[in-house]
């Protein structure tokens, strides 16, 4: 097991599962730190060693400033106490404590992509740093796939049915989920499709990204959250969805298409498979994720922005945070 600290793995991933939060797993947090702790010191806080309600897994790094962040954080869209609802106002004194006695040697306390809706850190003082939307859409408990269609435009509804069908028309067309024989074979091409659609300009093609979501898509299919979507047209993948499915909600992380076949609209028809799939399949809401692409809108029906909060610690720290500030004003 990676050093880590901190409660069972089982008791973690319980606790995630409470907090709704894929990102919060023991199992993320300990493939980024096989892949990207370049060093740095654990430190996973919890409130009760014997029986947690809350762990805050953090880590420090640096020396001419010396910062606290959270493990995991980068590949991750949403971070946090991995806690139940009800238990966040837990955190914040567990970490002020922490900080307090010195078991947290920090110039800055950075704490990355949090949601809004869950102001946990407002005790603390912490300063708002940057804020970025994560479109979602959300399920009604009785909602089919029918009755959520009905509730769009006249034009959307028509593409739902008409491009699957034309494209089954005039192609052999197979969606398909990743097995464990299948999963290297289908990660390259998500990651082909992937730079294809961006013409390499994203973070998800660094070669330590890819190495990252190789291993965690690893255990993500053992424990049963994985679902890499591929459509094959013609005998070739031509779009790639990779979502998880974690507790109640579904994740989409990564997507990739050929661009030479954008009349043929593969991603949206790829994307609409996995959708009415999440709905079928019971999930509560299929969760977009950071970012502000137009594909998102045509799904989302809310927003579920997070924030990245400063916490300075003595001088240094606080003049870290001000250029941070002023520098995030002028991209502004």
């Amino acid at each position: 097991m990676l050093p880590l600290g901190g409660p069972e793995p089982a008791t973690w991933d319980a606790l995630a599962l409470a907090a709704r939060n894929l990102f919060a797993t023991h199992a993320w947090a300990s493939t980024w730190w096989a892949e990207y702790a370049d060093g740095a010191t654990p430190h996973v806080l919890v409130d009760d060693p014997a029986a947690p309600r809350v762990v805050l897994p953090l880590h420090v790094r640096g020396r001419g400033l010396r910062q606290v962040r959270w493990i995991g954080h980068g590949p991750a869209d949403l971070l946090g106490p991995v806690c139940a609802p009800e238990d966040l106002p837990r955190a914040a004194p567990l970490l002020r404590a922490a900080l307090e006695r010195g078991d947290l040697p920090a110039d800055v306390v950075l704490l990355q992509d949090c949601p809004v809706a869950q102001p946990w850190w407002e005790p603390l003082g912490a300063r708002a740093i940057s804020t970025e939307v994560s479109p979602v859409l959300r399920f009604a408990a009785d909602q089919t796939w029918e009755s959520w269609l009905a509730s769009k435009s006249k034009n959307f509804r028509g593409q739902v049915n008409r491009k699957p069908r034309t494209l089954e028309r005039d192609h052999d067309v197979v969606v398909r989920l990743a097995t464990a024989e299948t999963l290297e074979a289908d990660l390259d091409a998500l990651f082909a499709l992937h730079a294809a659609r961006w013409e390499g300009d994203s973070p998800l093609l660094d070669p330590r990204q890819h190495r990252f979501t190789r291993a965690f898509a690893a255990l993500a299919l053992e424990r049963g959250w994985l679902r890499l979507w591929s459509m094959d047209v013609d005998g070739r993948c031509v779009s790639s969805l990779l979502t998880f499915a974690f507790g109640p909600d579904v994740y989409c992380y990564q997507f990739g298409r050929d661009p030479g076949m954008d009349r043929e609209s593969v991603g949206f028809v790829l994307l609409v498979h996995a959708v009415r799939d999440a709905l079928e399949q019971g999930a509560r809401e299929f969760r977009f994720l950071r970012g502000d692409e137009d594909y998102k809108y045509r799904f989302a029906d809310a927003d579920a922005p997070v924030c990245t909060f400063a916490l300075p610690r003595g001088l240094r720290g606080r003049a870290a945070v001000a250029v941070a500030a002023r520098r995030r004003a002028g991209e502004g």
